[in-house]
């Protein structure tokens, strides 16, 4: 993309994580806003999965990021937000943290075979998934929502959100592969955790959770040699910092690989993970929204001391002089 255009080209990616994904994410570009001045409904290319697919769209629609965080923050948001979320009539329905399945028959043990013994990095969820029950809790209220914000089938500018098939175990970008669908059912699989959410049927395929896969993704842009990529990520640890959670670790190994392949190409990455600390505090954390008020302050100071590094200096420059081209 470099190549052929003259103007700054930024890729935006936001990962999976939940309801603490929701409100990392609204910390990391409320900050990125505060402190440079960049749009992130701006971004050339967005890649969202789970719960960074529904912000994406959110982005999309209009929202500016200033009101993701009024969320948090009780402050009011602007008449141009506003008017988006008044359209939201749908209440959102999330079950408890558990496996929803009364089966107990494994939903594409094949997975779990072929993930283990048939070559290739092992991608240890995928494989998982497979003998995990099929979950039953109906997610149509994410497609609902999703589309009440954004009503037009799929957004004018490149998004693509993850989700992964459950009988190939492949991943499958909504937005860019030929796979004909609208932002509310794109959303709900790419938000399906398995053994939870009932898989979503698209065309005749049924897909899960795109966290399966890469709970970020952010691969997928490094072939567009961008200026600038910028990953919020709720659910790793850079690696200089260390953690005992095992799925913390392999997720947090794999952005990293992620990040090698992308800046191969040239492209600067900035990153915001939570801190030990920030990890730390969500621990015995409930799904409510003072849990989520927490997350979103602290995410949002988090991003703020890394903008301030100096090995943040040239990702700055990119977001400033992008600003300057609006």
């Amino acid at each position: 993309m470099r190549e052929y255009s003259g103007m700054t080209t930024i890729g935006l990616v936001l990962s999976a994580g939940g309801f603490s994904g929701a409100a990392h994410h609204s910390g990391v570009l409320d900050a990125l806003h505060s402190v440079t001045g960049w749009d992130s409904r701006l971004s050339d290319v967005i890649v969202g999965t789970s719960a960074g697919s529904l912000i994406a769209v959110s982005l999309r629609a209009g929202i500016p990021p200033p009101d993701l965080a009024c969320y948090y923050t009780g402050n009011p948001m602007s008449s141009e937000g506003q008017e988006i979320i008044d359209r939201v009539t749908t209440p959102l329905k999330v079950p408890e943290s558990s496996l929803s399945g009364s089966s107990k028959l494994p939903s594409k043990p094949t997975l779990f075979l072929r993930e283990l013994f048939l070559g290739g990095r092992p991608r240890p969820m995928v494989a998982i998934t497979g003998i995990l029950p099929e979950g039953e809790v109906d997610g149509s209220s994410f497609a609902e929502r999703t589309s009440q914000i954004h009503p037009e089938p799929w957004p004018d500018k490149p998004t693509w959100l993850c989700a992964v098939d459950l009988d190939s175990g492949k991943r499958v970008v909504f937005g860019r592969d030929d796979v004909r669908t609208d932002v509310g059912p794109a959303v709900q699989a790419s938000s399906a955790i398995p053994g939870r959410f009932s898989p979503v049927d698209i065309n005749g395929k049924r897909y899960v959770d795109g966290g399966v896969h890469s709970v970020t993704n952010a691969d997928l842009l490094a072939p567009l040699q961008l200026d600038l990529v910028i990953i919020s990520s709720s659910s790793t640890l850079s690696s200089s910092q260390k953690n005992n959670s095992l799925s913390v670790a392999w997720n947090s190994r794999t952005l990293q690989k992620e990040i090698e392949q992308i800046r191969s190409n040239g492209t600067e990455v900035l990153t915001f993970e939570p801190t030990i600390s920030d990890f730390s505090a969500r621990d015995g954390l409930e799904s409510s929204k003072k849990a989520a008020e927490d997350i979103f302050q602290r995410s949002r100071t988090s991003a703020i001391a890394r903008l301030a590094k100096a090995q943040s200096g040239k990702a700055r420059d990119i977001l400033e002089k992008s600003f300057l081209q609006i």
